[in-house]
Formats: structure tokens, C-alpha cells, sequence
């Protein structure tokens, strides 16, 4: 891998940061919180997503970044003679290959899950091999046994050995389970064999059971058919012996319902005389009906007049009576105007004397409050003083005779009594006048008999002011309820005129007994009116029923010459279905006959059916147990194949693994000796890989602090090697991050060189260092700096020494 360009816009403290990245050593310098491993999160953050970044998304934006702004990191590198894009921000993320126009993965897990593979590296790899901290070094030390050898296989790719015989093993495991499930579910081979002679034996007499039924059956036919013309025969003369009783009850049916029809007009022909004799009384009792109803209408309208005139009169009695209600509040309201001009005046004096009092209290209060204040001054003046004069008769006394002034630092002498006694008298003079002082403040304290009197004399003014507004606004709601008062007055007084006049205007002698006497026989004739309309309806019916009568009498002579006609057609079928019942008989014989030996052969034939199926059957599962039989045989030989196959990849694995010790070993002890000047020229591996330094032939016991960073350093170098150089990871970068925090300046100049000799390996080595020393020795360097006023970071290219 090649870094090519990084960009970053709102990330952390980088507000808008574009870096394209040299080949060779460049060394990022700066000092410490400008922003230089944010660099490095950032790649990660590209690479990884929010596995690689401290905190979480939402601390990724940068503080101060305006409303709205994204965070968005850009990266571009170079792997495997392939160019990639990787664009990442909070609400996802998209990855583009070779400049194309469409990405190639997109969203935050997928373009995760793509970078992964094509790196070939999960985050804690990569980090761990590739990117190197100061705080990173003991990431190995810190493993246990097992999980450093894990570590180092997966990084080198020996990994994908155990990868692939874990799948060597889940299929084998699977093969067992397949081979158990197969033999417990073979049934005895002896039964199934059996089973499947029976079966064709059973086949055997049902195909023989089936051809004697269809001789049975061909002569039940036959039979059949001779007797079915002659039945058939028989049936037509009984169903036209049928028809003709049918239609003679039918037609003696109709003649019984035309006599009913012609009696039941006749009725109703009687009943039309009678109603013409009932109308003719009826016209008579109706005459008077028209006068009674104009009578009526009259005294509806009097009734109405007399309703109006009770109303009038009533409502002009409420009238007088609310005129009466509203006289004595009419006199009392009239007096509101005298009123209103008295307490107007009475406020404009309140409130004059209320200013006039109101300014004396403000400025005999002022006058207190100022001296109090002054007297409080005055108090902790006098109080800080006499602290002052006590703090330096304690200075003198503490330096002595032969000591120094705590003012003018000069000799005491024989000034020394002098000095006590004149700062004695100072104190002595201020201790008294701070208790006049204080007496006064205390007196000051409580408020003046003059400003409670005048405080008092605003509270009564200021009731009295209240209660004459009070009053004037009475008084002025009182001059408006007389106007309205007025008005309203003067509205019913012309109101109950009105209605006066009105109610002369009616007239009287209404009747009540007489208007309920009319209703009453209007009601009744109303009665009669409704009789005589029935009346009428019954009799002007009188034509249609003396032409149904007519109607009638012609279907009566019909029907009786129908019952004749088929009384005698019926005497002639009679004699012709003599024979039927003895044919009937031998028809229901022949059918039943037939129908019992058919049921017989469909018996035979599905019972030859069920044979069959049961022979099929039988013969499918003996080829079944003989296919599931070679079956375990190919799976058990299967197994056997994967058990050898698991046994090699364990052999390959535990070699493989002794393997990378002595190499790692080999690699570390040449860069150990070229980081030391020759003092170290081995460092070792041991079985549990922890790190020995090898000191003169001899194991050293124990190392410094400096040294072990140096031998974990010298491994991790060892280990990226090795990985570029036989683990087949296409990968040319090496990031160090602030790893030279404990080497001295010989070792970290050993360090640079060594990296420099690392060159043909790793064409691009980023070094991040907040030591100025180290710019001269970077081929490239990119200075990282962090502006307190705008709290966003910058960064430039400088001059290396390289």
C-alpha cells in the first residue's frame, strides 16, 4: 500500500486539510495536541470506519464547525497496481477503483467489508503491524502464548491454514453425522425383501379376481338390455295415463274455482245496491257541512283577536310596572353629577399633597441612607487600618533591635522603641476613633423617626388617593346607567302607547262554547264525508264487475267441457297400463343386478390397483436401501478421506509455526544490531514468544525500559518485513507513531538510518514525532501546527535535511 492523498474537511480539530503524501521518509512534526495523530485516526477512520477513532461519530465533528457542516474524510492509495478512492463521512461511505464513475462498494459496512479484503488485514491487524505507536510497542508482550502465535500466523497468512481446516473439520464432523443419520435410517434388508414378494403375489390374484368380474358384468348387460325396451314402453303409456288424470283433476279444479269466482261476483254486485241506497242518505246528512265550515273559520279568526288582545294587555301592565320599578333608582342616579365634580376635586388635592410629601421623604431618605453609607466607609477604613498597624507591630517585633525595618528595610537600631511606641499610638488613635465610627454606623442602622412619619403620611395619601378614584369612577359609571336609564324609559313609555291603541283596535265577543259546538259537529260530519267517498269508490266499480260476471260464466262452460274431454281420454289410457308393475319389476331386477356386479368389478379392480402401487412400492424400496446402502459406503469413504486430510493440516501448521520464530528471530537480531552499533546482535523468540536479548552470548535477565522499546520496535520493524517480504500482503507503508519517547538521540539517528535502509521494503515510511531535532533527518517534513484563536489546525510543507 501507497498513501497518495488525504483530505479532511470538519474532522476533529482539521477544519479543511489537503495532504498529498511523497515516497520516501517524511516526518510529521509538531507538538503535541497540533493534530498530527489525528492524521493517522483519519486514515484509519477511511480504512475502518469508527472502529479505528476514539470516542464516537458524533465527537468527530470538529469544534466551532458552523450549523450543518459535514464531517467527511477523503482517501486515496495505491495497492496492488490498483488506485482506490475511499470517501467517508457520518452518514456513510463509498469506495471507487481506478478513477471509475461508479463505486465499486458503497455504504459504511460495505465499503468496510471491501477494504478489508482487498487489504487482507481486519483493523487490530493492520494497526498492529503497519501502524506503530509508542503506547503500541508491548501490543505482542501484552498477548498471551496462544493468542501471539495466533496473531503472527494471521498476519503472515498461515492463518488461512486454520481457516481452511476448520472447514476440513465442520465437513467432516458433518460427514459423521450424515453417516450415523444414514444407518439409522436403513430398514432390515430381509424385510423389505419379503415385502416386496408378497406384494407381487397379492398382484397375481387381483388381476384373476378382476377378469372373472368382467364376465359377470358383460352378461348382467346383456340382460339389461333385453328388458329395458319393453319397460321403456310401459313407462310412456303409465306417464300419458299420468298426464291425463293430471289434467282432468286440473280442469275439474278450474270449473270448481269458476263457479267460486262467479258467486263471489255476484256478491260483490249486491254489496254495490246497498252502498247507492247508503249514498243517497249520506247526500242528505251532508248538505249542512259548507255553512258549518264558513261558521268555523269565523270564529277561528275571533279566537285568534281574543289571543292577541289577552297578550296586549299583559304586556302592557309588565310595561307599567317596570316604569314603576325604575323611579327610584332614576332619583338617585341624578344626583352622580354633583357628585363627580366633588370627588374630582378631592383627588387633584390628594395627589398635590401626595407629591409634596412623597419628595420630602425622597430626600430626607436619601440624606440618611448617604450617611449610613459614608459611616460604614469610614468603619471598615478605620478597621482595615488598625489590621494594617497590628501586622506591622508584629513585623517589628518579630525582627528585634538588630533586625530591618518591614517598610524601608533599613536597620532598626535604636529607632526599634521609637517605632513600637509611635505605631503603638497610631493603633491606640484609630482603635478609638473605629468605635466612635462604629457607634455611628449602629445609630445610622435604624431608620429616623422623621422618614417613618413621612413613610406613613404616603401610605394615608395614597389610600385616600385610591378611594376617591374609586368613587369618581362610581360616580362617572352612574352618568352613564342615568343616560341609559333615561333612553330606556323613554322607549316603554312609548312602547305601552302603541300597544294601547293596538288594543283598542280589536275587536270582541268571542264565544268559546259555540266554536267548540261547531268543531265538534264538523268533526262528525267529517266522518260521514269520509263514508261517502268509500261509497262512491264501491259503486263506481259497478261495470266491472257485470263484465267479470259475464267473464265468469263463459270460463264455467269451459271447464265443464274439459272435464268431459279428459274423463274420456282417461278410460282409454287405463286399459293399456295393465302390464306396467310386472316390468317395472324385472327392470329394477336387471338394473340392480347389473349395479351389484359393476360395484364387484370396480372392487376387483382398485384392490388390482392397490396391488400395484403396494408391488411398485415394495419394489422402490428395495432399490432404495440398495442405492442408500452404496450411499454409507461413499460417505464412510469420504470420511475417512477428510480424517487424513484434517491429520496433514495439523502437521503443516505445527511446522509452519516452528517456522516463524527462528525467521522473525533472524530478521529482528539484524535490525537489533544495526539500532544498537553491534551491542545487541541477537534477539530471540522463545517457545512462548516472548522477547530475550542476547548480550555477549548470554540471555539478558533483565532490560530497561528504553531497551525494551527498542527490542519491541526492532520486532514490529522485523515483523512488517517479514509479512511484505513472505506473507505475499502487498503492502509498502510503515507508520511510526511518537515511538522514540524513551531513546536517546544516538539510538533514534540509529533508528532513521535503519528506516533508510528499509527503503527498498517500505517506499513510504510516515515518522510522527513532536521532536524539532529529528526535521533534519527526514527526507520530507509536514509541520503541524494548532491555532489557539481560530482552534483549528494547519499544516505545510518544510525543507528536510535528507
Amino acid at each position: 500500500m501507497r498513501l497518495l492523498e488525504l483530505k479532511l474537511r470538519n474532522f476533529r480539530q482539521h477544519a479543511d486539510t489537503d495532504i498529498r503524501f511523497p515516497c520516501g521518509l517524511t516526518g510529521i512534526v509538531g507538538p503535541n495536541g497540533a493534530g498530527k495523530s489525528t492524521l493517522l485516526e483519519a486514515i484509519g477512520w477511511a480504512l475502518y470506519g469508527a472502529d479505528a477513532t476514539r470516542g464516537t461519530n458524533e465527537t468527530l465533528l470538529r469544534t466551532g464547525a458552523p450549523p450543518g457542516a459535514r464531517v467527511e474524510v477523503e482517501l486515496a492509495f495505491r495497492l496492488g497496481g490498483q488506485e482506490y478512492r475511499v470517501s467517508r463521512s457520518l452518514g456513510g461511505a463509498e469506495v471507487r477503483e481506478d478513477g471509475s464513475g461508479a463505486p465499486v462498494a458503497t455504504g459504511a459496512s460495505g465499503a468496510t467489508e471491501f477494504l478489508r479484503r482487498r487489504i487482507g488485514m481486519d483493523r487490530r491487524e493492520f494497526f498492529s503491524t503497519y501502524f506503530t505507536g509508542q503506547k503500541e510497542l508491548q501490543f505482542l508482550a501484552s498477548l498471551g502464548p496462544t493468542e501471539r502465535a495466533r496473531f503472527l500466523a494471521t498476519v503472515l497468512g498461515y492463518d488461512r491454514l486454520r481457516v481452511a481446516q476448520g472447514l476440513v473439520r465442520r465437513q467432516r464432523n458433518s460427514l459423521r453425522t450424515r453417516v450415523e443419520g444414514l444407518r439409522a435410517g436403513l430398514p432390515q434388508e430381509d424385510e423389505v425383501r419379503a415385502a416386496r414378494a408378497a406384494a407381487e403375489a397379492e398382484l397375481h390374484d387381483a388381476r384373476r379376481a378382476v377378469a372373472a368380474a368382467e364376465v359377470k358384468v358383460a352378461e348382467a348387460r346383456r340382460r339389461n338390455e333385453e328388458i329395458e325396451p319393453r319397460w321403456e314402453a310401459a313407462r310412456r303409456h303409465h306417464e300419458r295415463h299420468v298426464e291425463v288424470a293430471a289434467e282432468l283433476e286440473a280442469a275439474t279444479g278450474a270449473a270448481i274455482a269458476a263457479e267460486r269466482e262467479t258467486e263471489r261476483i255476484r256478491h260483490e254486485l249486491l254489496r254495490i245496491e246497498l252502498a247507492e241506497k247508503e249514498g243517497e242518505r249520506l247526500q242528505v246528512e251532508l248538505a249542512e257541512l259548507p255553512d258549518l265550515v264558513r261558521q268555523h273559520e269565523r270564529l277561528d279568526e275571533l279566537a285568534r283577536t281574543q289571543e292577541r288582545r289577552r297578550a296586549l294587555s299583559e304586556e302592557v301592565r309588565e310595561l307599567g310596572l317596570e316604569l314603576e320599578r325604575s323611579e327610584p333608582r332614576l332619583s338617585r342616579l341624578e344626583q352622580a353629577p354633583e357628585l363627580l365634580q366633588r370627588y374630582r376635586k378631592e383627588l387633584e388635592e390628594a395627589i398635590a399633597e401626595h407629591r409634596e410629601v412623597e419628595a420630602a421623604l425622597e430626600e430626607r431618605k436619601t440624606s440618611w441612607l448617604r450617611d449610613r453609607q459614608d459611616a460604614e466607609t469610614k468603619l471598615q477604613s478605620y478597621r482595615d487600618r488598625a489590621l494594617e498597624l497590628q501586622e506591622q507591630l508584629r513585623k517589628v517585633r518579630a525582627a528585634g533591635r538588630d533586625g530591618l525595618c518591614p517598610t524601608c528595610q533599613r536597620p532598626l537600631g535604636a529607632d526599634y522603641e521609637r517605632l513600637l511606641a509611635s505605631l503603638e499610638d497610631q493603633r491606640a488613635e484609630v482603635t478609638q476613633d473605629g468605635k466612635w465610627w462604629r457607634g455611628r454606623h449602629e445609630q445610622l442602622l435604624q431608620k429616623p423617626s422623621e422618614v417613618a412619619e413621612l413613610e406613613e403620611a404616603v401610605r394615608r395619601l395614597e389610600e385616600r388617593i385610591a378611594d376617591r378614584e374609586r368613587k369618581r369612577a362610581r360616580c362617572e359609571a352612574a352618568l352613564q346607567e342615568l343616560e341609559v336609564l333615561r333612553e330606556e324609559r323613554a322607549a316603554r313609555q312609548a312602547r305601552r302607547d302603541v300597544l294601547r291603541a293596538e288594543l283598542e283596535g280589536l275587536p270582541a265577543g268571542y264565544d268559546a262554547g259555540e266554536h267548540k259546538a261547531v268543531a265538534a259537529r264538523i268533526e262528525e260530519l267529517r266522518g260521514a264525508e269520509q263514508r261517502m267517498a268509500a261509497v262512491e269508490e264501491v259503486i263506481r266499480r259497478r261495470r266491472e264487475w257485470e263484465a267479470a260476471a259475464l267473464a265468469a260464466d263463459e270460463r264455467v262452460r269451459e271447464a265443464r267441457g274439459r272435464v268431459a274431454t279428459a274423463t274420456e281420454a282417461l278410460a282409454e289410457v287405463s286399459r293399456a297400463a295393465g302390464e306396467l308393475e310386472s316390468l317395472r319389476q324385472a327392470a329394477e331386477e336387471a338394473r340392480a343386478e347389473l349395479r351389484r356386479v359393476e360395484i364387484a368389478l370396480a372392487e376387483a379392480r382398485a384392490r388390482a390397483s392397490a396391488a400395484e402401487r403396494a408391488a411398485a412400492a415394495a419394489l422402490a424400496a428395495e432399490r432404495d436401501l440398495d442405492e442408500r446402502l452404496g450411499e454409507v459406503d461413499r460417505v464412510v469413504s469420504e470420511l475417512r478421506h477428510h480424517n487424513d486430510l484434517d491429520s496433514a493440516f495439523t502437521r503443516l501448521r505445527t511446522e509452519l509455526n516452528d517456522r516463524i520464530r527462528p525467521e522473525l528471530s533472524e530478521i529482528a537480531s539484524e535490525l537489533m544490531s544495526r539500532l544498537t552499533d553491534g551491542r545487541y546482535g541477537t534477539l530471540e523468540l522463545d517457545e512462548a514468544y516472548r522477547i530475550v536479548v542476547v548480550e555477549g552470548g548470554s540471555a539478558k535477565p533483565v532490560i530497561s525500559g528504553g531497551e525494551e522499546d527498542i527490542a519491541n520496535l526492532v520486532l514490529r520493524l522485523a515483523l512488517s518485513r517479514m509479512i511484505a517480504e513472505r506473507a505475499g500482503h502487498p503492502l509498502s507503508l510503515l507508520v511510526l507513531d511518537e515511538v522514540f519517547g524513551s531513546l536517546d538521540a544516538v539510538r533514534r539517528e540509529n533508528v532513521v538510518r535503519l528506516l533508510r535502509r528499509l527503503g527498498n521494503r517500505f517506499e513510504q515510511v510516515l515518522l510522527v514525532t513532536h521532536l524539532e531535532g529529528m526535521r533534519g533527518a527526514m527526507d520530507h517534513v509536514l509541520r503541524v501546527d494548532f491555532d489557539e484563536a481560530t482552534g483549528v489546525s494547519t499544516v505545510r510543507w518544510e525543507e528536510g535535511g535528507g
